[in-house]
């Protein structure tokens, strides 16, 4: 029996995680384009994933993708890093109602500027005071 590719496994996954978009999506209504429901974006979110994926596993059915087995993608990488993302994000839901979206938004964009991918304290504030006030 041969391994499952990732690209296979990844695709499939995305497949049914856009059908359960597109699913809500419709249940919620999706009106028109001139009267849109509540879930007009949703639904046209998912089919847009749903298509996305349908192409990567026709690609990766086609043999057009890395050869990689299931396991590989999680093999070495940057793990202790996307912990450490995953746990400032944590740590931000926390705090955001009590110190506010600009001050939380601006803190955790500091963190991230001079920790992940270290940056100059210029970049980093100039960058989270533009990423902040845009959003």
């Amino acid at each position: 029996m041969t391994k499952l590719r990732s690209d296979t496994a990844t695709a499939i996954l995305a497949i049914a995680v856009a059908i359960f978009i597109a699913h809500e999506g419709y249940d919620l209504g999706i009106g028109s384009t001139s009267d849109p429901g509540s879930g007009f974006i949703l639904f046209w979110v998912g089919l847009a994933i749903g298509a996305l994926a349908v192409a990567l596993f026709i690609q990766s059915l086609a043999g057009r993708t890395a050869k990689q087995t299931l396991g590989a993608p999680f093999a070495g990488g940057r793990w202790p890093k996307v912990l450490y993302v995953v746990a400032l994000l944590l740590v931000y839901t926390y705090v955001l109602d009590d110190l506010g979206f600009i001050v939380a938004t601006f803190a955790l964009l500091i963190l991230l500027f001079k920790t992940v991918e270290p940056q100059s304290w210029t970049v980093a504030v100039i960058g989270s005071a533009v990423a902040t006030l845009t959003a």
